[in-house]
């Protein structure tokens, strides 16, 4: 590859704007001979990445080059919704990759075959990752309207947990939202955000919760009947205790008081600390990613499990459990 285009493209995360590299010396004919050697990746009119920056990331790495390299056509636009999700390093589910959305100087919302151009009205714009972009709370309300619920949720419980937005910034934004636009959509993701949940698969089973109608408490510490900590549980669903696991998991110690431990010492803690749970009259169900997209199943498995419960095993028996105010 040209050292001209590598040394810009390494400024700017792997992407830039063929303008950007015609600034350097390096016009149309270069740009297509490096098409042509499979150096880098066209996008969209004039939005390229190195194909070293691609190979080397995942679906979503992909796309933030997509995202940061068509913003870098549009030097006066910032970018939005889901798309500056992944500018502020969000997590993304349920998005549509194919899409990049901009606030530009326009009187309405376009559709260029892919780029959805919307009006700017107003909005704050931060400089992230060298390119302009929208708050975390403007993006977070402006996907649910889009994308759709679960992708707010996802990204608001993130953006909640690392304290980079707040309930009532978000709320602010929900009021910018006309009803014709979706406002009670929103604010529907908005209040069902949590700040307690600790990770992508954490959220969606939430969600799966509460479109089950079952009631759950978030980052619930048990503790035995002396009051012994036992352990910090993702989730107690009325009664059950319902875990999410991700391989991650195992890889770590589970709670903050148990130290560093490698991944088979991790999995007997995880065991015994099971054990220590279920003799205080708590089942412990767990579910894992491909549970997510069954979701009558995980709620049959906490019914089924509910049968297990000692009378007066509730969340409200006076066991001795204490809820958790933000994942401690």
């Amino acid at each position: 590859m040209d050292n001209r285009l590598q040394a810009l493209a390494g400024e700017q995360a792997g992407a830039f704007a063929a303008a950007q590299a015609a600034s350097r010396g390096i016009g149309p004919p270069d740009l297509r001979a490096a098409l042509r050697r499979r150096e880098v990746v066209h996008f969209r009119r004039g939005a390229y990445a190195t194909r070293s920056a691609w190979d080397a990331g995942d679906a979503d790495a992909r796309f933030l080059l997509r995202v940061l390299a068509t913003a870098h056509t549009r030097p006066g636009d910032a970018v939005s919704h889901h798309a500056a999700l992944a500018v502020h390093g969000l997590p993304l589910f349920g998005h549509d990759p194919s899409r990049v959305d901009v606030l530009s100087d326009v009187r309405q919302a376009v559709n260029r075959s892919g780029l959805w151009v919307h009006p700017l009205a107003g909005a704050e714009v931060l400089v992230r990752s060298g390119v302009s972009v929208v708050t975390p709370a403007r993006a977070i309300v402006r996907a649910a309207l889009t994308m759709g619920r679960d992708c707010a949720v996802v990204a608001g419980d993130a953006a909640l947990h690392r304290r980079l937005v707040t309930i009532t910034e978000l709320l602010a934004e929900v009021e910018q939202v006309t009803p014709h636009q979706g406002r009670n959509r929103a604010l529907e993701a908005v209040l069902a955000m949590d700040e307690k949940c600790e990770s992508v698969g954490e959220s969606r089973t939430r969600l799966v919760l509460d479109d089950l109608g079952l009631a759950h408490e978030s980052q619930v510490v048990i503790v035995d009947r002396s009051g012994r900590f036992l352990g910090r549980v993702d989730f107690l669903v009325e009664g059950v205790v319902l875990e999410f696991d991700g391989k991650k998991k195992y890889a770590r110690a589970r709670d903050p008081e148990d130290g560093v431990a490698d991944a088979g010492e991790v999995v007997w803690r995880e065991k015994r600390r099971e054990d220590g749970i279920r003799r205080e009259g708590h089942p412990v169900e767990r579910i894992i990613w491909s549970d997510l997209d069954r979701p009558r199943t995980i709620g049959d498995r906490v019914r089924s499990a509910k049968q297990l419960l000692r009378p007066g095993d509730t969340p409200n028996s006076g066991q001795p459990m204490t809820e958790i105010a933000a994942g401690g």
